[in-house]
């Protein structure tokens, strides 16, 4: 996520340059746009199996804008970098979840002790428990009173997946079998497309009333590794479990946008 800020410094400054060159017809060059909604999935990323709770991501989840700033470098034309946090309602749940899971799963025939990794109530207020960021090309239109900025970006999605065992005694027998998942990588980061458009209604000249949609995809390569071991001969098998998913989302938001100068 480091990545994208800086490459945003090195656009600003570059278009800095030719900002000066124009002869511009509108009046702002700076613009921020905080705003709130939510992202609904057009195809889901988590598919009910147990690796599903050893994930810091949620498929319906909200998010908030908590940087965006634009930059006209042309009477239509600018760029625009936005970060976003987001979380889902059973994020802080996944923990539980996955003890639950375990033990329905097991305990008619074991005993069943079980851990995981995943305990996610260290919510962050400025990036939640996920996040994203943008940088991208703005086309801007304004007529007196009313707005359409289109917009095309690239970015990255960034989330966190953990690991889960369970040590199960086999009932009136001193059998004992480990079972873990793991995905033995975190963070993960996913290159970003996306389309967006944000029209609206200008308020006065310094603030504009704003209702986002953008469309997003990106394609995640996660696989979760279950292994049993029996821990008295130490003999192990194993499975992959795999999300490997082309995620496409539907965000809706509102906000508004400040006219800096």
């Amino acid at each position: 996520m480091r990545n994208i800020f800086i490459i945003f410094l090195l656009f600003g400054f570059f278009s800095d340059k030719a900002y000066c060159q124009d002869s511009l017809n509108y009046k702002s060059k700076w613009q921020i746009r905080p705003s709130y909604g939510v992202n609904i999935p057009i195809t889901k990323l988590l598919d009910g199996g147990i690796p599903d709770n050893m994930f810091k991501y949620g498929d319906n989840s909200t998010y908030w804008q908590v940087l965006s700033i634009s930059y006209f470098f042309h009477k239509h034309w600018g760029l625009e970098f936005n970060f976003q946090g987001m979380t889902a309602g059973n994020i802080s749940k996944r923990a539980d979840n996955f003890l639950n899971a375990m033990k329905s799963d097991y305990e008619d025939n074991y005993y069943v002790t079980s851990s995981t990794s995943a305990s996610y109530d260290d919510f962050n207020p400025f990036s939640g428990n996920f996040e994203r960021g943008f940088i991208g090309l703005i086309y801007r239109y304004e007529k007196k009173r009313f707005f359409i900025y289109p917009n095309l970006s690239i970015g990255v999605s960034s989330f966190y997946t953990d690991w889960g065992n369970a040590i199960l005694k086999q009932k009136n027998s001193n059998n004992l079998i480990e079972v873990t998942y793991d995905s033995g990588k975190q963070p993960n980061d996913h290159f970003i497309l996306a389309t967006s458009t944000a029209f609206g209604y200008k308020l006065s000249k310094r603030l504009f009333l704003n209702i986002d949609f953008m469309t997003s995809y990106y394609k995640t390569d996660i696989t979760f590794i279950k292994k049993m071991t029996d821990l008295n001969t130490n003999i192990s098998t194993s499975e992959n479990i795999r999300y490997n998913k082309d995620i496409f989302t539907l965000s809706i938001g509102g906000g508004l946008i400040f006219v800096i100068r």
